[in-house]
């Protein structure tokens, strides 16, 4: 869900840049900046602490199959 709500207001603020840029409130340079501003807002991954939560991790026992001396 949260990935949904992140695509959402993505799609929300390229329509709002779009819209001021068609009725010529943004220069083109100012558009593309923040497009691509919005490209490092929206998918800049989450903090380490919230991924690691949810992550799954392996661990190396150190053990080898038994049979195989």
């Amino acid at each position: 869900m949260a990935i949904l709500s992140r695509i959402l207001l993505w799609l929300a603020w390229l329509f709002v840049v779009g819209w001021f840029w068609h009725a010529d409130r943004f220069g083109t340079a100012t558009a593309i900046a923040l497009a691509a501003l919005s490209l490092v807002v929206f998918a800049w991954p989450g903090s380490i602490v919230r991924r690691r939560h949810g992550e799954l991790r392996y661990v190396d026992m150190g053990k080898e199959p038994v049979g195989h001396h």
